[in-house]
């Protein structure tokens, strides 16, 4: 766990991310897993002391080399506290090019991020 810090909508008011390299079925990248608390009570402090308590959902980024250059190869990925897939309202499960040229969802809030590179916060630039 890293140190929480104030997060913003749409993934939670404190949040904890970490960033490495790792191998996932002979695919090597970047990834960057941020995890999003809320509820009530809710504050950097709080969080420290009981994470799970507080935990709301885990979005994950991983780079797959070759994935989708659009997106600058990242692939997506959002779970519940429980370690199960989640979906939007839809029904859609939120994992790979997720919301891809929709105007709302990770990819299209992510385009915004400074650098062309889809990221916001991290380390992950020390793995490339």
């Amino acid at each position: 766990m890293s140190t929480p810090y104030t997060g913003q909508h749409p993934h939670g008011a404190i949040l904890d991310t970490i960033d490495g390299f790792i191998r996932v079925q002979g695919d090597s990248g970047v990834v960057i897993v941020k995890r999003n608390y809320g509820g009530e009570g809710v504050s950097k402090n709080a969080v420290a002391d009981n994470p799970g308590k507080y935990l709301k959902a885990i979005t994950v980024m991983f780079k797959r080399n070759g994935y989708d250059p659009e997106t600058r190869d990242w692939f997506w990925v959002k779970y519940r506290p429980d370690g199960s897939l989640d979906k939007n309202p839809a029904g859609m499960m939120l994992a790979g090019k997720v919301a891809k040229g929709k105007p709302k969802g990770c990819i299209a809030c992510h385009t915004a991020a400074p650098g062309g590179d889809f990221v916001f916060n991290s380390n992950a630039d020390r793995y490339q």
